[in-house]
């Protein structure tokens, strides 16, 4: 038999075994993300009189409507400043939180930035409380629409401007983590079917079976690499539909989903294989449950899953780029917030995530191959 043939049939042999339990399986992948997306969608809803200093250089109007609207909010506690450095410099003392600029051309329509904002060590669910409140006061008086939310930027340097419309962005903390638990349920979901399945064969012998028979042996490893990739559909769908239900959005809309997939699927066999790594030479259920937990919490915090990667420390950022949970999540983040995957982004996602598909899944069969030679 071909080794695609043998791959198959082994691949079968899982999605039968996970057939069996869909009830106990279907139970288990939506029940975490549930949990997890209503437990931290508090840290967007608990935020309230963020201090902010307004620098009203129109003062006209509408401007002055402006900065009311700011002060009725519960949101915002409002300070009025007179000068942008001397709001800077409390930025800087971190007397406030944020630092509003109304430029003289406010309320004016044209290519010049109508208001500027400026943050400093703000919680990244605060900014994504703040900066929307933001945005969407100043659409209201601009008679504009869409805009394009800020999710993070470097200390004291000014948010692009407010009145740049795009569309099909939003920038909900919600949605930031929705995107993020659809990588989770990913990486959990492959380290530990792939990883306790070899297992569970070595403990009750199949895999004696399995080599004394004519089976091309790397087709032990990618059946279960190929059934952990069309499980990740079902437990993409699963995230998904939970995620719209509690009021969560994909800007991209069908496109979005479709990336998702492929994105999700390229993780699922990369997790897969790492798995298969360490399952190959384990013969104990609880090491492999300790690792597999070990492993995928710190995978899915450093690639950005509740905060983005761009402010964790520079050591951080830098070892983020090693974990293939980033390229996806990158990319979830396009089609969930912004409503565009820009070809270069998604060239870089792709290609990373298969180069690691391909290395990862090559490692585990040479290594699963040395422990039967």
């Amino acid at each position: 038999m071909s080794l695609l043939s043998d791959s198959i049939s082994l691949y079968k042999r899982e999605m039968l075994i996970f057939r069996a339990n869909i009830r106990s399986n279907v139970v288990r992948t939506a029940i975490f993300p549930f949990v997890i997306l209503i437990f931290f969608s508090f840290l967007g809803a608990a935020v309230t009189n963020v201090p902010v200093a307004v620098v009203n250089y129109a003062n006209n109007p509408q401007s002055a409507q402006l900065v009311d609207s700011f002060s009725s909010q519960n949101l915002m506690q409002v300070y009025s400043v007179t000068d942008e450095s001397q709001a800077l410099a409390m930025l800087g003392a971190g007397n406030i939180d944020f630092v509003i600029v109304i430029l003289p051309t406010f309320p004016s329509l044209g290519p010049v930035p109508a208001v500027q904002v400026y943050y400093n060590n703000v919680q990244f669910s605060t900014t994504e409380v703040v900066l929307p409140a933001i945005q969407q006061d100043v659409a209201e008086l601009s008679s504009k629409n869409n805009f394009q939310s800020q999710q993070y930027l470097p200390p004291s340097n000014p948010a692009a401007s407010l009145d740049t419309p795009v569309t099909g962005a939003n920038g909900d903390y919600e949605d930031f983590l929705f995107s993020g638990v659809i990588g989770m349920i990913i990486v959990f979901g492959a380290i530990f079917s792939s990883g306790l399945s070899l297992i569970t064969d070595k403990l009750g012998g199949n895999i004696k079976t399995f080599l004394i028979t004519p089976i091309n042996k790397s087709a032990i490893l990618l059946g279960r690499v190929f059934s952990s990739a069309v499980q990740s559909i079902f437990s993409i769908a699963i995230v998904i539909v939970i995620g719209l239900l509690l009021g969560n959005t994909i800007a991209m809309g069908a496109e979005g989903i479709f990336w998702i997939l492929v994105l999700g699927i390229l993780l699922s066999v990369c997790m897969s294989a790492i798995s298969l790594i360490v399952a190959s030479r384990l013969k104990n259920l609880q090491a492999f449950q300790i690792f597999g937990q070990t492993i995928a919490l710190p995978l899915w915090f450093i690639s950005g899953g509740i905060f983005p990667v761009s402010s964790f420390p520079p050591v951080l950022q830098a070892v983020s780029i090693f974990d293939p949970m980033t390229y996806a999540l990158n990319g979830f983040r396009f089609v969930v917030l912004e409503g565009v995957y820009p070809l270069a982004s998604i060239v870089t996602d792709v290609s990373v995530l298969a180069i690691f598909a391909i290395v990862t899944t090559a490692i585990s069969i040479r290594m699963f191959k040395s422990t039967i030679d």
